[in-house]
C-alpha cells in the first residue's frame, strides 16, 4: 500500500466510526452498539501511532513515543469508562478512570512542548506572549461557565471539586501550548496542520463535555461530543501517519512571524474579551468580581506592553541592521561612529576605524553568480564579528565594503587588529556553491585618532585613504594611515 494514501485511509475510517458513533446515539440504540467505532477508534490510535513512527522512521523519536503513551492511557481511561457507563457503576471522583485520563493530558502535553522545544530555536518571547493572552481570555471564560460553578458548590466534595477543576485546568494548558505550537517556527506541514487540529477539536469536546455536565448533572457523553472525541482521536493517529512526520522536529533557522494581521485580530478578539464578558453579564443581572477581571485585565495590558516593547525592538533591530549579512548597516554605524567620538573627546581614549574591501569581488559575482556573491558576504560579515574585539562594532558599508570601529586601543595594536581581520577574511576557503569553495582576500584600511581629535569625517577620510594605499599596493595587505593630528575643518 503506498504510505502516502495509509493517513487518509485512517481519517477516513476514523470520520465514519464518528459519525456512527453519533448518529447511533442519536436513533436510539444501544450503548454497547453505539460506542463499539468509538472503542475501535481510540484503542487502535495507539497502535496507528506506532505504526507512524515504525514506518515513518523520525530521526527522534522520544516525542512521538511519549504522544503514544498519552493515548494509550487515554485508551485504558475510556475503556474503564464504558465499562463502569454499561454496568451502571456509578464510582466516586476521582475514578480510576480519571486517573488514566489526566495522565494521558500530561503525557500528551509533554510530547507538544518536546516538539515545541525542537522546532523552535530558543523560547521565542512574542510567540510565548501571544499565547499566554489567549490563555488568560480562556481561562477567565472556564472560570465563570466551568470551574467556578463546580467550586462553590457546597454539595460537592474536595476530591471531586479538585478533579472536575484539573480538567478545563489541562485543557487550558493544552490550549496554550497548542497555540505556542503554531505560532512558533517550522516548516507548516500537514502533519503540523492534523496535530493542531486534534489539539482543537480536542479542547473543544471537553469543553462541551463539561458544560453539559453542569447543565444536565451526568457524565456522560451526548452524541456530538462523542463524536467530537471518535474525530480528535483520528486526527492525532492521522498526524503520526502522515509522510512530513518524519521532519516535522526540525529545527529551523528562520525566526516565526511577529506580528501578521491574523495574529493581531486574534489578540484583539483575546484582549476585548474580558470587558465584553463583563458587559454580558451585566446586562443578565450577573456581575463579575471584580478582584477577578481586574487582576486579569492588568495581567493582559502587561502582557500587551511586553508585545508592544518587543515589537519596537524588533523594528529597531531591522533598521539598524543589514538585510543580507545580519551586522549594521551604515547609518547606524554613522550615529554609533559620532557618539563614540563625542564620547573619546569627553573621556580622551583612542579609537580606530578599518574599512575592509573584499578583492576582485565584481569577478565572484560574474563567475558564480549573486548567490554565490551573497554566500561569500554573509560568511566574512560572520567572520569579522566573531573574530571582533569586545566593544567593536562591525558593519557593511556598501557592496562588498565592511567598516569596523575599535575604541579602546592602545600602542601598536591597530596593525594587530588590521591583520587579524584580514587573516579571518583569506584564513579558510567559503562555499560559494554545493560543491565549490574558492579564497576570498581583502584589503584593508585603518586610522586612529585620540581624544579630542577623533573626528568621524576625518577618521573616515584617513581609512579611506589607506585602504587606496592598501589596493594599489597589490591588494591582500593591511595599510595603517598616520594618527590624526587634527579635525576636519568646519565646513
Amino acid at each position: 500500500m503506498d504510505r502516502t494514501r495509509l493517513w487518509r485511509l485512517w481519517l477516513a475510517f476514523a470520520a465514519l466510526c464518528a459519525l456512527f458513533r453519533c448518529a447511533g446515539q442519536l436513533a436510539g440504540l444501544p450503548f454497547h452498539v453505539y460506542e463499539i467505532p468509538y472503542m475501535i477508534v481510540t484503542c487502535g490510535a495507539p497502535l496507528a501511532i506506532f505504526a507512524g513512527i515504525a514506518i515513518n522512521r523520525p530521526a527522534r523519536r522520544s516525542g512521538w513515543v511519549v504522544l503514544a503513551l498519552g493515548q494509550v492511557s487515554y485508551a485504558v481511561a475510556d475503556v474503564i469508562f464504558s465499562y463502569n457507563v454499561l454496568n451502571n457503576s456509578e464510582q466516586a471522583e476521582p475514578a480510576l478512570s480519571d486517573v488514566f485520563y489526566l495522565t494521558s493530558y500530561v503525557l500528551i502535553g509533554a510530547a507538544v512542548l518536546v516538539f515545541i522545544r525542537r522546532r523552535t530555536p530558543g523560547w521565542h518571547l512574542a510567540s510565548a506572549v501571544d499565547a499566554l493572552v489567549l490563555a488568560l481570555s480562556s481561562g477567565l471564560l472556564s472560570w465563570v461557565f466551568l470551574v467556578g460553578p463546580v467550586a462553590f458548590d457546597p454539595t460537592i466534595s474536595l476530591p471531586a471539586k479538585l478533579t472536575e477543576a484539573a480538567y478545563p485546568v489541562l485543557d487550558l494548558v493544552m490550549l496554550l501550548l497548542a497555540v505556542r505550537l503554531v505560532l512558533g517556527s517550522g516548516a507548516r506541514s500537514v502533519a503540523l496542520g492534523l496535530l493542531f487540529a486534534y489539539l482543537g477539536t480536542m479542547f473543544v469536546a471537553d469543553t462541551g463535555y463539561a458544560v453539559l455536565g453542569i447543565l444536565t448533572a451526568q457524565n456522560a457523553s451526548e452524541p456530538f461530543t462523542g463524536g467530537l472525541y471518535a474525530t480528535s482521536i483520528g486526527l492525532l493517529a492521522a498526524c503520526t501517519l502522515h509522510p512530513s512526520m518524519r521532519d516535522f522536529e526540525t529545527r529551523s533557522q528562520v525566526a516565526p512571524p511577529d506580528a501578521t494581521p491574523a495574529r493581531l485580530t486574534m489578540l484583539t478578539c483575546a484582549v476585548l474579551m474580558v470587558p465584553g464578558l463583563q458587559f454580558v453579564e451585566h446586562q443578565y443581572g450577573r456581575d463579575l468580581s471584580i478582584p477577578l477581571t481586574s487582576s486579569t485585565c492588568a495581567v493582559m495590558f502587561l502582557l500587551v506592553m511586553v508585545r508592544m516593547a518587543g515589537l519596537v525592538a524588533a523594528q529597531r533591530r531591522a533598521a539598524d541592521t543589514d538585510g543580507l549579512t545580519g551586522v549594521c548597516n551604515r547609518r547606524h554605524f554613522e550615529q554609533v561612529l559620532a557618539a563614540e567620538c563625542r564620547r573619546a573627546a569627553r573621556v580622551g581614549y583612542r579609537i580606530a576605524l578599518l574599512m575592509i574591501d573584499i578583492d576582485h569581488f565584481k569577478k565572484i559575482n560574474d563567475t558564480y553568480g549573486h548567490p554565490g556573491g551573497d554566500r561569500v558576504l554573509r560568511e566574512l560579515a560572520q567572520r569579522l564579528a566573531t573574530g571582533a574585539r569586545a566593544g567593536s562594532l562591525i558593519a557593511r558599508y556598501g557592496g562588498e565594503e565592511f567598516i569596523a570601529l575599535v575604541p579602546h586601543i592602545t600602542g601598536d595594536d591597530l596593525p594587530l587588529i588590521a591583520e587579524r581581520a584580514r587573516l579571518a577574511v583569506s584564513g579558510l576557503p567559503i562555499p560559494v556553491t554545493g560543491q565549490t569553495l574558492i579564497t576570498v582576500t581583502a584589503s584593508i584600511g585603518a586610522a586612529a585618532a585620540t581624544g579630542p581629535l577623533a573626528d568621524p569625517a576625518e577618521l573616515l577620510r584617513a581609512a579611506d585613504e589607506a585602504l587606496y594605499a592598501a589596493k594599489s599596493a597589490g591588494r591582500n595587505r593591511s595599510v595603517i594611515a598616520p594618527e590624526v593630528r587634527a579635525p576636519a575643518p568646519a565646513a
